[in-house]
């Protein structure tokens, strides 16, 4: 009976971790569009985002990297999660970590470029 318990434990903190994994996803494409708007591609840190909103534009480059990223993410993460739920999780949590840290980044600094006070 412990184990089930730790199983369905595993699968709920996975289901968390992914929903929260996604809402940064999303909120790094809002943060990155506000900062890069209309056409501040040097801002972009990663070369490979930045070559590709270059190539397509913003916001569409933002939308599409997002989308692919996230749609062959999640299900290689899910079926993971199938096989070893704690070492998933364990990637998801520092996965979060370091988007939260990148989009707390991005709305500092947007707020920097409007030159509104600091967060």
């Amino acid at each position: 009976m412990h184990i089930i318990k730790v199983i369905l434990n595993q699968a709920a903190l996975f289901w968390s971790l992914l929903a929260l994994f996604v809402l940064l996803n999303v909120l790094d494409g809002h943060s990155t569009y506000l900062v890069m708007r209309p056409n501040h591609y040097r801002r972009e840190r990663n070369p490979v985002a930045r070559f590709f909103f270059r190539l397509i534009g913003i916001p569409n480059g933002i939308i599409i990297f997002k989308a692919v990223l996230l749609a062959i993410l999640i299900p290689a993460m899910g079926f993971y999660a199938g096989n070893d739920a704690f070492t998933i999780n364990i990637v998801l949590l520092i996965f979060n970590i370091i988007f939260a840290l990148v989009v707390i980044h991005n709305y500092r600094l947007y707020r920097k470029i409007k030159g509104w006070s600091k967060l």
